[in-house]
């Protein structure tokens, strides 16, 4: 009999030992950090990445918009003019005020073209059939014509997430747009021919 009770106390004191265990492990909490994190890891890093990626591209359109406003002014001011500006040695123009920032030249469409009045203008369509519009060209005006320059940068969406839901075009670019329209001051000298 004493045998007895003692295998029943020998298992009740491991079923015992076990609760004990078993309980310390469900108190023990210095994984559960790492788990939750495990979580949380994938979503924040999504919206991190997410917020890069659309902050470059925020600020790659205000040097665009920079760019685009400085070169504009040797338009108005007669400058491109006096030099013969074609739409090449606008577009250079632009490109150099952009240096330090990683463009290619190749993703970047000048548009320049002078209108009767400010208020008869219509503005062509940028985008048709998710690609950009191949309707540009470039006629910088004389003194005192009004012009309106466009420029249209293809910025390349890195992220597929990006590229499902902030892209313009099925090539999964986000199209940047900056457009300048002003009045040629009355500068002195006889407007040449562009790339004249």
């Amino acid at each position: 009999m004493q045998a007895r009770g003692s295998s029943d106390a020998d298992s009740t004191h491991r079923r015992r030992r076990r609760r004990r265990r078993f309980g310390a492990v469900l108190r023990d909490r210095s994984g559960t950090t790492a788990i939750e994190f495990g979580f949380v890891a994938i979503p924040f890093f999504l919206l991190l990445f997410g917020l890069i990626e659309i902050g470059l591209s925020l600020f790659a359109d205000q040097v665009l918009n920079n760019a685009v406003m400085d070169a504009a002014r040797t338009i108005r001011t007669g400058q491109a003019h006096k030099n013969g500006f074609d739409a090449g040695a606008f577009k250079q123009q632009v490109l150099r005020n952009m240096s330090g920032f990683p463009v290619s030249e190749n993703r970047l469409i000048i548009d320049v073209e002078t209108l009767d009045s400010f208020s008869g203008f219509s503005a062509k369509p940028l985008i048709e059939d998710g690609e950009v519009t191949d309707d540009t060209g470039y006629d910088h005006g004389g003194a005192g014509d009004i012009v309106i320059v466009r420029a249209m940068y293809r910025w390349p969406m890195v992220s597929s997430l990006m590229k499902t839901n902030y892209a313009d075009l099925d090539s999964g670019d986000r199209l940047l747009v900056a457009t300048q329209v002003f009045r040629n001051e009355p500068f002195p000298w006889s407007t040449q021919k562009p790339g004249g």
